[in-house]
């Protein structure tokens, strides 16, 4: 048996089924983050001569902690900070509370090797980052916390290369003890 509807009772019909159908579409899946962000492969030689693959990682790291002070209080310290650190700002930018140095050259940090503070990669029981010269990119910014206090955020990247080669620098993984230390002493110098 064959319906027909007007013009008026097909617009009605529709409405009612729009809902029944949205519901019954296939949802929208977001495409899954890349597994693999900032990711450079390259060959290298393997103990038995054989070339192998190996991902290197190019990513910073970025370290917060909150104090409970002001971020003018938070502010005023961070030039004290650096300083025992020993690492000489060559950024300060004030209107973005930005200070830091994105091309440090250490051999230590608070009188501790390098490799306490960062993963250069190893061999024949060296470590590159106590051997290697070091370059490191590091910048504090605080942020106002929503709950109070000032955010202190530290991002470090860091090359090595090796000083006797014209070779590529490798890129170092932090042990994420820096950032930990410069939120400590942030907080020991605003603490009341």
């Amino acid at each position: 048996m064959r319906m027909n509807h007007s013009p008026a009772a097909r617009r009605a019909l529709l409405a009612a089924l729009a809902p029944l159908a949205i519901a019954c579409a296939a949802p929208r899946v977001a495409p899954p983050p890349s597994a693999t962000p900032n990711l450079t492969s390259t060959m290298v030689m393997s103990p038995n001569g054989r070339a192998a693959p190996l991902d290197l990682r190019h990513e910073s790291s970025v370290g917060q902690r909150t104090v409970a002070a002001s971020l003018v209080a938070v502010w005023a310290v961070l030039p004290a900070v650096f300083a025992q650190l020993e690492v000489e700002p060559t950024r300060v930018d004030s209107s973005e509370a930005v200070i830091g140095n994105p091309n440090f050259r250490a051999r230590r940090i608070e009188d501790r090797r390098m490799s306490d503070w960062l993963d250069c990669g190893r061999a024949f029981g060296r470590e590159y980052a106590d051997h290697y010269t070091v370059s490191i990119g590091l910048l504090v910014q605080l942020v106002p916390a929503a709950e109070g206090g000032t955010i202190v955020r530290t991002v470090l990247d860091a090359y090595a290369r090796d000083p006797s080669t014209s070779g590529n620098a490798v890129h170092c993984i932090t042990w994420g003890s820096l950032e930990r230390r410069i939120g400590e002493l942030v907080a020991e110098r605003v603490a009341p």
